[in-house]
């Protein structure tokens, strides 16, 4: 057996268990159609937000994507002939007023000499959107809840980033630990909440600073048909200096993230591409403790995710990049019939499950101008959540 045949079969060997653990932070239509496996990318600009170390041999380039979130709003009814108003919190797909704003805007730029290994990143990205439905609560015996109000959040960072790659072989030449990159990116976060009952409405804006690091290490590369990255990845947590205190109303902090993942170029050519990734989101110390003892709490989620792509050549310099991906998407309760609780408001909305297993598509165009310069468009899609959702996007060298 070949090194590249061992290393292949290695690969395979540890998929069942790496799954079992992995994960996924999805941001751009490519991660989306992926399952959101992302964090050994070394080729897509959105890195310098999922991990600043994979734009280190980026060419210069720009990327936007936008997408839709699943939010729960509060629906308020009256039945024919009668007074009574009744309230549901089903979730709905929707796109974030304003719409025209992406959930992705990044550049990349290449610094030094070609193969300086180095480069700088600036991105605006909007990861999360929370827009959920509640009751307050005022009597801790009460055991039925009905919505009576809706909290709408966004979560946003600007960053600027650096990236630097080590080669640790020639490049071309076939080995273990080929090369390593690492990133890190400054940030400055913005948040807006607006919160709403039947009578009155509140809203409010908060600014915060945070970082971001990265790892990417070329695990192996036999030159011709087998390679193997892998990505490691973390968000800091952003603690807004909230200008109404969230015993009031009901507001979260931004959380932080780890990421670790693999990306393998499979196939002559390297045309097949497979990814895994595992996720954890710090959950539970984004709300506020519940007011009344036996109320469950917010959670940490932990995410798994694999994907692939295929690269098909479509004649006349255009390929073509079929995407299919798996996604097990933890939410931050523990129970759909006893949600938690976050100061006095019991957060009250209809899902389907405290976990969902979600299948993603896609589809990618790419294209290359007379100067050799990469474009691409892209779209994705995830199905089996409380809602699906959609994203597109463009990526441009220039």
């Amino acid at each position: 057996m070949t090194v590249s045949r061992a290393a292949i079969a290695a690969a395979l060997a540890i998929l069942p268990a790496a799954i079992a653990s992995a994960q996924d932070q999805q941001l751009g239509a490519r991660t989306k159609a992926m399952g959101g496996s992302y964090t050994a990318f070394e080729d897509d600009p959105v890195s310098v937000w999922l991990n600043p170390a994979g734009i280190a041999t980026q060419a210069d380039s720009a990327s936007i994507a936008y997408q839709t979130y699943t939010t729960y709003p509060l629906h308020r009814e009256k039945a024919s002939g009668s007074d009574v108003v009744t309230t549901s919190a089903e979730a709905e797909t929707t796109f974030v007023d304003p719409a025209f704003v992406p959930s992705y805007l990044g550049f990349v730029f290449h610094v030094g000499a070609p193969d300086s290994g180095m480069a700088i990143g600036i991105c605006y990205a909007r990861p999360y959107v929370l827009n959920y439905s509640f009751d307050e609560i005022e009597d801790p015996y009460l055991t039925t809840f009905q919505p009576d109000s809706n909290m709408e959040q966004s979560f946003s960072r600007f960053r600027a980033a650096f990236a630097k790659d080590i080669r640790l072989r020639e490049a071309g030449e076939a080995g273990f630990l080929s090369h390593v990159a690492f990133g890190a990116g400054l940030d400055i976060g913005y948040e807006r909440w607006e919160f709403r009952t039947a009578t009155a409405s509140a809203s409010d804006n908060a600014t915060g600073f945070g970082f971001g690091l990265g790892a990417l290490l070329g695990v192996y590369d036999d030159g011709a048909a087998f390679r193997a990255n892998l990505g490691l990845a973390y968000q800091s947590a952003l603690k807004w200096d909230f200008n109404i205190d969230p015993d009031i109303y009901p507001v979260f902090d931004m959380p932080q993230q780890v990421n670790a993942g693999m990306t393998f170029y499979l196939l002559k050519g390297y045309p097949l591409r497979a990814t895994l990734d595992f996720q954890w989101i710090n959950w539970a110390d984004t709300a506020d403790t519940p007011f009344f003892a036996g109320q469950p709490e917010f959670e940490n989620a932990f995410n798994v995710s694999f994907g692939a792509e295929y690269k098909i050549d479509a004649g006349g310099g255009v390929n073509l990049y079929p995407r299919l991906g798996y996604r097990r998407f933890d939410a931050p309760w523990d129970d759909k019939d006893d949600l938690p609780m976050t100061g006095p408001f019991k957060l009250l909305l209809d899902t389907k499950g405290e976990a969902f297993n979600l299948v993603t598509v896609g589809i990618g165009v790419s294209w290359a101008s007379e100067q050799g310069q990469i474009r691409s468009v892209d779209i994705g899609a995830d199905f089996g959540g409380d809602a699906p959702n959609v994203a597109f996007g463009m990526n441009y060298e220039f």
